[in-house]
Parts: C-alpha cells; structure tokens; sequence
C-alpha cells in the first residue's frame, strides 16, 4: 500500500514520516511538498519526495499517481478563504487520482467550537465526507507545547504563575504522540469511516502548572489570578471544547502519552 502526506516537512508532518520510517514503511511512503529540498533528510531516510503545491492543483493530481491512502494534513495558509479552496482541490485531486483513503487532520470537538479554525475544519471534513472517498477523521488537540507560552521561566523567576480571573482549562497533547496514532491508522485496517477525538486522557488548570514548575524548578511557586492580565491564548480558551476527554489518543498511540508536566521538565531540562 501506498501511503503519500501532505505537509511532510512541517513540524507534525516530520514526525508522522519518522513514525512511517520506524516501523519499516519508508520504502512505501510519499512526501508531497512544495519545496522538495526541504526534505532532504526524508529522502535520505528511504521516503519517496514527490512535488506538490496547494496552490497547484494539477501537481496535485500528479503528486497522488499510485497512492492508496492519503494522509492529508491542512494548509498553513492564514486565510481560511483560500484554506478551503486549496482543501477542496486536494480532495478533487485524491478523487482523479483514485486514492482510495484520506485521513485528515482536523481539530477537537470541532462541532463546539466558536472560532473561524473550527468552521474551516467542519466544511472541509464535510467536503470530505461528500466525496465518496473513504476517510478517516482525526481531530487534534491543541498542541500541548502551549505550556511554553505561559510564563513558565517567569513563573519560576518571580514565585507566581499568573493568569487572568477564570476557570481555565487546558487539554493539549504533544506532535509526538499524534505523530503516533496518525501512524497507526495510516499502517493499520479497520479506521475507515472514523472519527478520533484525540485529546489527552485528562486535563489540566493554571494551579496544576504552577506545582510542575515548583517541581521542575526546585522553586516554590503559586498561581494567582490577576484582572490586569489578557492574552490571546486566554482569550481563545472559551472559545474551544478544552473540558472533554478521550481514550482515542493513548489507544492509537498505544502507550501513556507526554502530560503537561513531562514538558515543564523538557522546559527545565529535568526530563
């Protein structure tokens, strides 16, 4: 079986194509990218790396010859406008080229979320639901190395992690053991027709980040909140489904996943 990933050189794309390499699948796996030079070292690990630009349907078309799964990871592009045309010219292109599976790369919960991103993601799984292909739908939770964004260093500086007033919830996994579970649904039977919430198995508060970083610090610190302080990761929390939890990841993933905690470690180098 032929398996080709769009978005191979980005950072999840790169570790799916080192999962695929690992478990012996190199010589049956394609990199589609715009800038083949860019994935010299797939190449070099064995990965076939075939050009193909989002905004070029026709290389598109080319890029899928002989493919019997598509891994499809969204575009990058800003403007969800474009976003969508070039999804829907993917799926228009694995349809010409006879791929028989597209496995894509959504976000969590998608149906409660208030943010453009998750409007994007609903029409395209719809675009892909309507094409007739098989598919699997795997909806990723927020990558987890937000933690680096919250002022973990500075936390661990002053004594005080800070958050503005709420009841914040966090559930974010690590690009390693998404990398993981794509991997197996791509190498393994029985995923057609699905939906995977893949988030982690529990969730996580400012006040649980604060005694990792005491932990990982060495230093004491607690959590406050404060009026004053705004962000836009705090703006954007209520706006996605963060309080809901699913087995989907550790199963795919087939062993205990990275928690919040392991990458305040990876922060301090104590991992």
């Amino acid at each position: 079986m032929k398996i080709a990933m769009t978005g191979a050189t980005g950072h999840l794309g790169r570790l799916v194509a080192q999962a695929l390499v690992r478990a012996g699948g190199a010589a049956q796996t394609s990199a589609i990218v715009r800038q083949p030079e860019k994935a010299a070292n797939l190449a070099e690990a064995g990965v076939e790396v075939r050009y193909g630009d989002y905004d070029a349907p026709a290389s598109l078309a080319e890029a899928l010859r002989d493919v019997s799964a598509l891994l499809f990871i969204s575009s990058p592009e800003r403007d969800d406008t474009i976003r969508l045309r070039q999804h829907r010219d993917v799926i228009g292109a694995a349809q010409a080229a006879g791929v028989r599976r597209i496995v894509y790369t959504s976000i969590a919960y998608a149906e409660r979320g208030r943010l453009p991103l998750h409007r994007l993601h609903l029409g395209t799984e719809q675009a892909i639901r309507e094409s007739g292909l098989a598919y699997t739908i795997l909806r990723n939770a927020g990558y987890l190395d937000i933690v680096r964004f919250l002022g973990v260093r500075e936390a661990a500086a002053s004594g005080v992690l800070v958050s503005p007033p709420g009841d914040w919830t966090f559930n974010n996994a690590a690009r390693e053991d998404l990398a993981r579970a794509t991997a197996a649904v791509l190498t393994e039977d029985g995923h057609e027709g699905r939906t995977y919430e893949l988030t982690a198995p529990r969730v996580w508060r400012p006040r649980d980040l604060a005694r990792a970083i005491s932990a990982a610090s060495g230093r004491r610190v607690v959590h406050r909140a404060d009026p004053d302080m705004h962000g836009d990761i705090y703006r954007m929390l209520p706006l996605s489904e963060t309080r809901l939890v699913s087995p989907d990841l550790e199963r795919l993933a087939g062993g205990p996943l990275r928690t919040m905690r392991d990458e305040v470690n990876r922060i301090f180098g104590t991992a």
